[in-house]
């Protein structure tokens, strides 16, 4: 039903993501789709849920072939959020306008940005990991809306500068 899901999302957009069109694309009763997600709501709280998983793993995984030293987590996080934009990404930029109309969806999101910027300045100094957060999602909104002022070279310097950034040893930069 997600697979369905994301598909009527990047194929029609977040706003023709209905109940009856996850149906329709998974080959399935609408009666078949409630008994998952009784509301959309439901839907979108799964469907955000699985997002936000697939990227939590996915930083993990890239930690996992780091070296064990401080802003490792930074690191894998700069790392993975600069990667080619995959269908979560796509899937991502489809929710934003539904998420921002809904309190709750923005709760969970201001959730998962809580918990993950915990993770990633648990061992770097807090001026360092916010800069390297908010240039790095900075980036990934503008090339997710494909307005990045940024050609090939600059991207890869910036992309050059982030990682740099995360990698430096906390000794480095001024609390």
């Amino acid at each position: 039903m997600l697979d369905a899901a994301v598909a009527v999302a990047l194929e029609q957009g977040a706003g023709k993501l209905t109940l009856d069109a996850v149906a329709k694309r998974a080959g399935a009763s609408k009666g078949g789709v409630m008994y998952n997600f009784p509301t959309k709501q439901a839907l979108l709280e799964a469907l955000l849920e699985r997002l936000t998983s697939h990227n939590r793993l996915a930083s993990e995984s890239i930690a996992a072939a780091l070296p064990d030293e401080p802003g490792r987590a930074l690191k894998a996080y700069v790392m993975n959020s600069v990667r080619e934009p995959d269908e979560d990404d796509r899937v991502s930029g489809a929710l934003v306008a539904v998420i921002n109309g809904s309190p709750e969806l923005l709760q969970r999101v201001a959730g998962y940005f809580a918990r993950r910027f915990d993770i990633i300045s648990r061992d770097v100094p807090f001026d360092r990991a916010a800069l390297a957060h908010v240039a790095t999602e900075g980036l990934w909104l503008m090339e997710l809306f494909q307005v990045s002022p940024f050609n090939a070279v600059q991207r890869a310097r910036v992309v050059q500068l982030l990682t740099e950034l995360a990698s430096r040893d906390a000794a480095d930069v001024a609390p």
